[in-house]
Order: structure tokens, then sequence, then C-alpha cells
């Protein structure tokens, strides 16, 4: 399922489509995350809603310094 869902940003960046598709794109990730994360809470014992919260956060923090970075850099994508 991982395989199906990570690859698909990557045609949208390559090809610079401008139109409302590339809006789904966080959307679609943060479900990524919070699904591996929920997934890795079977390994760890903890609760579902729990790792996945977890991993959206961490994410969404990382995402958010990526962004920061890039503006305090001047770098441009696009």
């Amino acid at each position: 399922m991982i395989s199906l869902i990570l690859p698909r940003p990557l045609p949208h960046y390559l090809s610079n489509v401008r139109s409302a598709a590339r809006h789904d794109l966080p959307a679609l990730s943060a479900v990524a995350l919070f699904g591996v994360g929920a997934a890795l809470s079977l390994f760890s014992g903890r609760n579902a809603i729990f790792g996945g919260a977890r991993m959206l956060t961490i994410g969404a923090i990382a995402a958010t310094a990526t962004f920061f970075i890039g503006k305090f850099f001047n770098v441009a994508v696009g």
C-alpha cells in the first residue's frame, strides 16, 4: 500500500503541474504519515491513534522546519 502512495507526488513535481491536484498532496502525505505511525504502533504495543498522531506531528515539524530553512536561504522550487 505504501508503495502506491509514496511515488505519487513525484510526477506532480517533475511535470510542474499547477492545478488543483497539487493541493491534495499535503493531505495525502498526512494520511501516509498517520498510517505508518499507526502500523508501527502494532509492534510497540501502543495505541494506534497515539502512534499515528505522533508520526504525523513529527512529519509536520520536519515539513515546517524544511519550509522555513528554505525561506531563510531564499530557495525556491518551480
